[in-house]
């Protein structure tokens, strides 16, 4: 008698399924006395409605029975029992995935289990634009739901915390570094967590591309984030290292820096249109009326306004005025940028940068 290949093969793939339906029903009866008295007492089940979603997180290192009491607690599934059961009897009890799932309440035990192995976590982008500053990012959060605007700029002037996190200057402004991140959701619900994580990472580029040169010229680490912050606000394309030149330039000569945007920070928000009253206006940031740099940053500046604030371009400007094209007409003396002022703001006026 002749027995095929095909014939053969489906009785080892049937010995196979039933060797690990032995095994699930194995490991599952060897836990039954503890399944047993779970079953006895169902624990916790909250008023959801069915469908409703529900945020759950799964702690990393939680045992089943503790995924299945989460699970049960919030409402997603009837009995942690039947959890725990499906999942021994499918031998996926360790391939459960922490983090912060979005589930539906009274999902089935498998289907949910399915979720959990996947790893498909909720998570939270929040990204932060080159040149905002703590007011912009404040506001940014609180659209987010992650603290009230308010809330997020007094910890920005947090003294305790700023000393926590190895900032000198007198708040987190400049050392928000702008990126886009990538929370868990439980996370973003931490103003404080997400801070840290923009200020570890100000750290890791200024540490690696900033300080060596900063420290060869012993320029402070607030010095050289307040310059960065008005070359970012002032430069538009590859003009940083230009920019970052006037304002050398001019601090080496005890000019006044004039930088238009100094003038209305913590006044009025960044982008307004600013007035000869911003501009005559005496307060401790404003470069029209005070010498040398602000007390501290005026926004976050990025990589390349941070590397510009030591590597200034060598030319002799003194002043720039902007082209309306998105760029600048670069001059070194004030006769010739009024010239250019007349050409391009089409009237005179007096010294602006």
């Amino acid at each position: 008698m002749r027995v095929s290949f095909a014939s053969v093969l489906k009785g080892l793939i049937a010995v196979v399924m039933l060797i690990g339906i032995g095994t699930g029903l194995y490991a599952a009866h060897s836990r039954l006395p503890g399944l047993l008295q779970e079953l006895a007492s169902p624990g916790k089940h909250p008023t959801v409605t069915p469908g409703q979603e529900v945020i759950v997180a799964i702690p990393k290192g939680a045992s089943l029975s503790q995924v299945g009491s989460i699970l049960q607690e919030q409402g997603v599934i009837s009995s942690r029992f039947v959890f725990k059961l499906v999942a021994l009897i499918r031998g996926e009890q360790r391939k459960i995935k922490a983090g912060d799932y979005a589930l539906k309440a009274g999902s089935d035990a498998g289907l949910v289990l399915d979720q959990l192995i996947s790893g498909k976590t909720l998570m939270v982008t929040i990204t932060v634009p080159e040149g905002y500053n703590i007011f912009q990012v404040a506001g940014l959060l609180e659209k987010q739901g992650v603290a009230s605007s308010d809330e997020f700029v007094n910890t920005a002037r947090d003294k305790a915390f700023l000393q926590e996190l190895g900032i000198e200057g007198p708040s987190l402004e400049g050392f928000l570094f702008p990126d886009t991140y990538l929370f868990r959701y439980s996370e973003a619900r931490d103003h404080r967590l997400i801070v840290r994580k923009m200020a570890q990472r100000f750290f890791q580029v200024y540490d690696e591309h900033v300080r060596p040169i900063a420290d060869k010229y012993g320029w402070t680490t607030n010095q050289v984030v307040t310059l960065a912050s008005l070359i970012e606000k002032e430069a538009t394309a590859s003009e940083h290292g230009l920019v970052s030149a006037v304002f050398h330039n001019r601090l080496r000569l005890n000019m006044r820096l004039q930088s238009d945007p100094t003038a209305i920070y913590g006044i009025k928000p960044m982008g307004t249109k600013i007035t000869r009253e911003d501009l005559d206006r005496k307060q401790p940031y404003n470069t029209y009326q005070v010498s040398g740099l602000p007390p501290g940053p005026i926004a976050n500046p990025g990589k390349e306004s941070l590397v510009a604030a030591v590597k200034p371009e060598n030319v002799d400007f003194l002043y720039f005025v902007a082209r309306n094209d998105g760029t600048h007409q670069f001059s070194p003396t004030l006769k010739e940028h009024n010239h250019w002022i007349n050409i391009y703001q089409r009237r005179p006026r007096a010294e602006t940068k």
